[in-house]
């Protein structure tokens, strides 16, 4: 169930005529993932009295990010998964 409200959160992202949606990141970690929107470079307005606002990034759970992994693929989302580890 929390997979299918994020998708429907990351659809109205992605269909927003403002910014350009480009994928999400995902960070895996050992008990979480977090995910960041990513927009393309070219959006916004110019203008430096208004910055432009990305997405804050969400933090999810592995399950619910296992549950959500086939639905991007189905709906044609890109991602990009990374699981780096630190020192």
């Amino acid at each position: 169930m929390k997979a299918q409200d994020l998708l429907k959160r990351i659809m109205m992202e992605s269909e927003r005529e403002d910014r350009e949606f480009s994928r999400l990141e995902f960070n895996v970690r050992d008990r979480g993932v977090v995910m960041n929107y990513e927009y393309s470079d070219g959006t916004g307005t110019g203008d430096i009295h208004r910055p432009r606002h990305v997405k804050d990034p969400e933090v999810l759970d592995l399950e619910t990010f296992d549950e959500l992994k086939p639905l991007l693929y189905e709906k044609n989302i890109p991602f990009k998964e990374r699981r780096d580890d630190f020192l």
